[in-house]
């Protein structure tokens, strides 16, 4: 955690707690704590947000999520070196804000930065790095409310542009084997880095129906299910050509995801714990690449300081089952795929409620 994470905790952590040992507002807590206490709750039930999902919740936050990754690729193909088991490391910084405009439409928007790399030398040289940034806005609208079964459903939809990089030996390793006379006098002529460095871009459309159930003051559930479509582009640089080359592709996605959260807040215990799953399906298509079918589940678990109704605080764990494959090169040149990675981050998450 940095220095400036370190002091907005320490601002935060002095907000007044009023009202928060109590699931509903009581009467001599501030209208402004009774406003943001109503915001997250229904039911008699005070909502985590999770770390897998949005919420079907409308309020005025602010998140920052800092996090570390560990990417374990196993029998990616390395040309004559054959299957070989990499490791990387990655790093994320998220920034979310939501402006809650009436109780029931609101506005979000989303930032993120993410390095992916090697863990080693050999490492970062076999399985390369990967940059990102990631800039999102959209909007919430309630479908229904109904205090009596604590039940919200809300629709979001929102547009999303990514910017990055792949970096990475393959396409040196590739011409080198396909074409070796223009590859060599490429790097020559000064373009190695254009060989080793690919640009990649994608403008992605989602919607999707959030719903929040409380069953108790203590139990709750969140679930959602949303549709994805991505246009992908890719800029490799081809030897032969001597310029890069503009690859365009598509994806779509199906996002699942459900979250059972226990808040003991009400029994006098200011700790939330919230278990998570997501399932990513669909498929991926790009130019002179064949079809991808896409499948990743992830599960996570966080335990959270509950006890002021402004602020949640505390730390996330996950795991990526069956992730996507990284791309290698066979003996012939020929772009093979690893097998299934997993993924497994840890988040600190620090989230402010007005």
């Amino acid at each position: 955690m940095n220095l400036e994470t370190l002091s907005l905790v320490l601002i935060l952590s002095a907000v007044p707690a009023a009202g928060a040992q109590a699931p509903e507002c009581s009467p001599g807590a501030g209208a402004e704590t009774c406003h943001v206490a109503h915001s997250r709750q229904l039911g008699g039930h005070t909502f985590l947000y999770p770390i897998l999902q949005q919420s079907a919740l409308i309020t005025t936050q602010f998140g920052l999520h800092e996090g570390v990754a560990f990417f374990d690729v196993p029998d990616l193909p390395v040309i004559t070196l054959g299957l070989r088991d990499v490791s990387l490391k990655g790093f994320q910084q998220t920034l979310e804000l939501e402006l809650g405009l009436t109780d029931w439409l609101g506005l979000e928007g989303f930032a993120r930065g993410t390095l992916v790399m090697g863990a080693t030398p050999t490492e970062l040289l076999l399985g390369g790095a990967q940059r990102s940034l990631v800039g999102q806005a959209g909007g919430v609208a309630r479908l229904l409310r109904s205090e009596k079964t604590g039940t919200q459903l809300s629709f979001r939809a929102h547009g999303s542009y990514q910017d990055g990089a792949e970096i990475n030996i393959n396409p040196l390793l590739n011409g080198l084997v396909t074409s070796p006379v223009q590859t060599v006098g490429a790097v020559l002529d000064g373009n190695l880095r254009e060989l080793i460095v690919v640009p990649t871009s994608e403008m992605s459309v989602r919607g999707g129906l959030y719903l929040a159930q409380a069953f108790s003051a203590l139990f709750s559930l969140q679930a959602s299910a949303a549709m994805e479509y991505g246009w992908l582009t890719r800029k490799p640089f081809s030897g032969m050509l001597d310029t890069r080359v503009t690859q365009k592709g598509d994806a779509l996605r199906v996002l699942l995801a459900f979250a059972l959260a226990a808040d003991f807040g009400p029994k006098g215990v200011p700790v939330g714990v919230m278990g998570e799953y997501q399932l990513i399906a669909g498929r991926d298509h790009e130019e002179n690449r064949a079809d991808r079918s896409l499948g990743a589940s992830t599960v996570a678990l966080g335990v959270y300081y509950t006890g002021r109704p402004h602020l949640q605080l505390g730390v996330g764990l996950a795991t990526t089952l069956h992730a996507e494959p990284l791309r290698g090169v066979g003996t012939l040149g020929e772009e093979l795929l690893s097998g299934d990675p997993t993924l497994d981050y840890g988040q600190l998450v620090l989230r402010y409620i007005w």
